[in-house]
């Protein structure tokens, strides 16, 4: 009797274990579902590479933006002419006039642009003074020269656009601009445009004078 009765006291406990255990792990993977679904999903690597890129230029200690927040970098095509290829700060400096001293692609201007554009205004801007020094009404294939300098007006263009080469989109003053070749003591200093809205993009490469396009006329 007392082996039959130990016999059942064992059966007994082992069978409680099992229930206990058994309602242990299913605890256990109830917790480790709960958990499942409040963790966020992985970002795919292209949202990831984004993020990245949008706070990469942001300043020390600002928080990091939100997925699919537009970069706050600037925009470094704001202010280009229409047409104008994208560019970015790391290679603004070719747009600056900077040893641009022939020109970097074809020029096509239409034959109906340079009959109807016969003149510019062209004005030499003293650097440190700001001051108009000198003020030039110039027409196509015209050299005219100052304080050593030789500006020759190639081209006046009345929506100039770079795509594929110096052209114009059309016959409207939309971007004015001319195409000079500018040369000091004999040397050229700067092949390329000048544009009216936008003179600070591309210019010549001189310590003292800047070259600022005033208008285009019709009118010889």
């Amino acid at each position: 009797m007392k082996l039959r009765a130990a016999l059942l006291a064992l059966l007994v406990g082992l069978s409680t274990a099992a229930v206990s255990s058994c309602g242990k792990k299913e605890s256990m993977e109830k917790t480790s579902q709960a958990e499942t679904e409040k963790a966020p999903m992985p970002e795919p690597l292209t949202a990831l590479n984004n993020q990245k890129s949008e706070n990469s230029n942001l300043p020390p200690g600002h928080p990091k933006l939100p997925p699919g927040h537009p970069p706050i970098n600037g925009n470094m095509n704001m202010g280009m002419p229409p047409g104008h290829p994208q560019v970015d700060k790391n290679i603004m400096a070719m747009h600056s006039g900077k040893n641009m001293t022939k020109f970097d692609r074809p020029i096509r201007i239409p034959k109906e642009v340079t009959k109807t554009w016969k003149s510019a205004t062209l004005d030499i801007v003293d650097k440190t003074s700001g001051k108009v020094v000198k003020e030039f009404k110039v027409h196509n294939g015209e050299t005219v020269k100052y304080g050593g300098l030789e500006i020759k007006v190639l081209y006046i263009v009345p929506h100039l656009v770079l795509d594929n080469g110096y052209t114009s989109a059309s016959n409207e003053p939309q971007n004015p601009a001319i195409l000079v070749e500018v040369k000091e003591n004999g040397k050229t200093i700067y092949a390329g445009p000048i544009y009216q809205k936008f003179p600070a993009m591309y210019n010549i490469n001189h310590p003292r004078y800047v070259l600022i396009l005033k208008g285009i006329s019709k009118e010889g």
